[in-house]
């Protein structure tokens, strides 16, 4: 899917330029905390909601490069393999809807509420799990269109 190739290159320049971020922040604040006694109250905070991002924002690419963590001691055979990996898929399916439902409306009640040092809406940092809990549900639904038709990357389809 090209959208969804876009989607991810972007994601992972995000990534990528949100882990800079943090790298860059947290150098500056300790150069200005212990060299010239001046800290900055704002960093911390900063680096904190950067971090919940990329975790969030990776469990998605994780999820859609089917690189999260597998039971290896399945059963071999390909059609229970390939049942209880999709009855595992869709169990993590419905947790992130739930997980995602619950941080959108999370998200909407926040808007009054600022965040401690950047004053931002704490709608603007909540709104990184309905996100990213839908594109892994995009994520696991094409990792589980793969098992059920036997193209599993695994190598454990078929044989």
């Amino acid at each position: 899917m090209p959208v969804l190739r876009i989607v991810n290159r972007v994601i992972d320049v995000v990534l990528v330029l949100a882990l800079a971020t943090i790298a860059a922040v947290l150098v500056t604040q300790v150069a200005l905390r212990y060299l010239w006694h001046a800290p900055l109250p704002w960093p911390e905070e900063l680096s904190q909601f950067l971090l919940v991002g990329i975790s969030f924002l990776g469990m998605y690419r994780a999820f859609g490069e089917n690189m999260h963590i597998k039971i290896e001691w399945l059963p071999k055979r390909p059609i229970v393999y390939r049942l209880l990996r999709a009855a595992g898929l869709v169990l993590v399916a419905i947790f992130l809807a739930y997980i995602g439902y619950g941080g959108f409306w999370l998200a909407l009640g926040a808007w009054s509420q600022p965040s401690t040092a950047l004053r931002l809406p704490m709608t603007i940092p909540y709104l990184i799990i309905p996100i990213a809990c839908a594109l892994s549900l995009v994520g696991l639904a094409m990792v589980l269109r793969n098992i059920l038709t036997g193209r599993d990357a695994t190598g454990e389809s078929g044989s």
